[in-house]
């Protein structure tokens, strides 16, 4: 390979590598910690409440709280939803019809998630309900808690009332949480351990990932092994064996981490950019062979006690059903391969119709020659006739990436436009005098609340869609050097092992399907990215199913 064949390679790898990462990361299961480093769409409801006790004692009246909470949401940009009011003291748990239905409403997720009051004092002033707020927002369940007025009032019996300890621990806790997420954001950006280990890596006194000295080779090895085709199976139960932790093996060998993309939160940082001293356990270019590798071979590479060679390829043309395969015996006492129809209503009409013979059949041999002729006749391709096939079967995939960003684009006008109307009755709210005006525009926001939510659902989706098939596109296709170099080591060892798994499974990295009658190979189905060249090039002497 010369020089600038390598500098292609690299680039090409990165290029892949980076797409892999952001289908990655939209997929990722992210912890809290995570979670918080993103931005939430908080939606406020105000809780405003006057105790019906002692009317001479309420400071603020019921209208008097909601008026202080929309201006205080109006200077700070907050999105209300909905206003309660509520006449009833907060001494005793579960007396306050609308806090519980405040609360409940919040658990569902279908409307506001935060709550806005004119003091904390409004909220609580009992244990139970004070430490279900709290326990709430630990959870995130309640995104957040904003209250207008921060002035306590302790009461005259000498007990300090509950409100002044949830709005002290409030008031800690979201000290304590704004400084972690600075820390983490900034720890992050810089390429350090955020609790989120890594195998084969520890964190040094800086945190930054240093190769863990004992682990390190030995999970290296398992990349190596497990591009060269042994199955997860089999390397968790060496691993379990020797005692080390496999669980997570799985996410192992997809995280980009161990090439040097570090995905958390909704971040992507390029580690080999950030800290000079980290060693990528795989370059790109090893963890896009062992992906690609991954989507062309769905079984993993498994082999079971119960191995059939071409099982679930070879279709029955009398029937459609797949075909089965044993060993048999001919004259000479020499054992081959033979692939029968198992289906005995086809064998029945195959009688009844005086077909020979009765069961539908053919040998091992056949389907070996067959695949080695579409490879010996892919070796022929030149630069031009790769380039050829690589851009018809990217057109195909980048018209599926085109219809996508046109849905895209219509989606978010869509939601822009219904998020317009939300802002208008928004603003309305934040003034409304009128109790049944008020319900009515709580009414219709919530109408388009649930509408921006849908479409939202349905945006993430095409866009995860979209990244896959974007990341598809450089798993699917090779470059034009691994492209040849493919073709020819697998005619070289379909030609010379005796190894029928071996067969099995380089035969079904060439062919999706192929039929079977009476013996010949009548029609097939290539998998990509033989079909793209395929259909550049009639493959003589059998009829290609195209």
């Amino acid at each position: 390979m010369s020089k600038t064949d390598e500098v292609i390679v690299e680039i090409q790898a990165n290029e892949a590598l980076r797409k892999y990462a952001e289908t990655f990361l939209l997929k990722k299961r992210k912890n809290s910690q995570e979670k918080a480093l993103s931005e939430e769409n908080r939606i406020y409801v105000i809780y405003a409440r006057k105790s019906t006790e002692d009317d001479k004692r309420q400071m603020q009246s019921i209208e008097d709280q909601v008026e202080q909470c929309q201006r205080y949401a109006k200077r700070n940009n907050l999105n209300v939803i909905e206003i309660l009011r509520e006449e009833k003291s907060a001494k005793t748990a579960g007396k306050r019809d609308r806090f519980t239905q405040m609360i409940e409403t919040i658990k569902t997720g279908e409307s506001y998630n935060s709550i806005l009051a004119w003091h904390p004092d409004r909220l609580a002033r009992n244990m139970k309900e004070s430490g279900e707020i709290l326990d709430l927002l630990d959870k995130g369940v309640i995104s957040d808690l904003k209250f207008d007025s921060y002035v306590f009032n302790n009461d005259p019996a000498g007990k300090m009332t509950l409100s002044i300890l949830f709005a002290m621990a409030k008031e800690f806790s979201d000290k304590l949480s704004e400084d972690t997420k600075r820390g983490v954001r900034k720890k992050v950006s810089e390429g350090k351990y955020c609790g989120s280990p890594k195998k084969g890596y520890l964190p040094n006194r800086e945190d930054y990932f240093r190769r863990e000295e004992e682990t390190f080779n030995e999970y290296k090895e398992l990349w190596r092994r497990f591009a060269n085709g042994e199955s997860q199976a089999q390397l968790a139960e060496e691993l379990s064996n020797k005692g080390v932790n496999a669980k997570g093996l799985s996410n192992f060998f997809m995280d980009p981490f161990y090439a040097g993309l570090y995905c958390y939160g909704d971040k992507i940082i390029d580690l080999r950019g950030v800290d000079p001293k980290f060693t990528p356990m795989v370059t790109p270019e090893e963890f896009m062979k062992v992906q690609r590798e991954n989507r062309k071979n769905p079984r993993g590479w498994h082999k079971s006690d119960e191995f059939r060679p071409f099982n679930e390829l070879l279709i029955c043309h009398d029937c459609g059903k797949y075909m089965v395969s044993g060993l048999s015996t001919n004259k000479d006492g020499n054992k081959y391969l033979y692939i029968s129809c198992g289906n005995n209503s086809c064998r029945k009409t195959r009688k009844e119709n005086g077909i020979k013979p009765v069961v539908n059949t053919t040998r091992g041999k056949p389907i070996i020659e067959m695949t080695v002729k579409i490879l010996q006749e892919s070796l022929k391709v030149d630069k031009d006739t790769y380039e050829k096939a690589k851009k018809i079967y990217l057109e195909g995939k980048i018209g599926i990436v085109k219809e996508h960003n046109d849905e895209i684009r219509i989606l978010k006008s869509a939601i822009t436009k219904t998020e317009n109307k939300y802002n208008t009755l928004k603003e309305k709210l934040y003034s409304v005098k009128d109790s049944v005006i008020e319900k009515d525009i709580t009414s219709d926001m919530k109408i388009l609340l649930h509408e921006v939510k849908e479409k939202e659902r349905e945006l993430k989706k095409l866009e995860l869609d979209k990244s896959e098939y974007e990341s598809q596109v450089d798993l699917d296709f090779p470059n034009y050097i691994d492209y040849v170099n493919f073709f020819r080591d697998i005619v070289t060892t379909l030609e010379t092992t005796d190894n029928t798994y071996l067969m099995d499974q380089l035969v079904k990295l060439v062919c999706e399907n192929i039929t079977i009658k009476d013996k010949k190979i009548v029609k097939y189905t290539l998998r990509e990215p033989f079909e793209t060249y395929n259909s550049l090039k009639f493959l003589s002497g059998v009829e290609d199913g195209i």
